[in-house]
């Protein structure tokens, strides 16, 4: 009798901790699951700044998803950093603070997970003149070098 009860105990702490792992697991995953590369949207992007003489571009009609705002992060941007700035739980998927080759617009999506897409310097800037852009204001100047 003695001995079930110390298998039962056992059984419950080894469920416990497994489940404790798993909670930790998908609590530091979910920042890293929830960022997409939005290749569609980069490839036009750098496109139209390379090869267009515009000093526009409206960002909204080259995503093709449902979205809410778009973040233009410049160089050297901390991760710190963009999580204030986003107010949501984000992983930099191409280490910001460390480049200076590219601008990174990070497009939120209506169900808070991203899109991003890495702007090459070379061929311009983006500058939004705000915080964020959304549908109804998607207009960004381009600085052409």
């Amino acid at each position: 009798m003695r001995s079930i009860f110390i298998i039962k105990k056992k059984v419950i702490i080894i469920i416990f901790c497994v489940l404790a792992i798993v909670g930790i697991l998908v609590y530091f995953a979910v920042p890293y699951l929830s960022v997409k590369h939005d290749k569609e949207l980069e490839e036009s992007l750098n496109k139209l700044i390379k090869e267009d003489n515009s000093k526009t571009i409206d960002i909204g009609d080259l995503i093709t998803y449902d979205w809410e705002r778009a973040y233009m992060f410049h160089p050297y941007t901390e991760e710190a950093d963009m999580k204030d700035i986003l107010g949501l739980k984000f992983h930099d998927p191409v280490g910001m603070a460390l480049m200076d080759d590219v601008e990174l617009l990070v497009v939120v999506k209506d169900d808070n997970t991203f899109e991003y897409a890495k702007i090459q310097r070379g061929n311009g800037d983006l500058s939004m003149g705000v915080e964020y852009i959304t549908p109804k204001n998607d207009v960004v100047e381009i600085t052409h070098p």
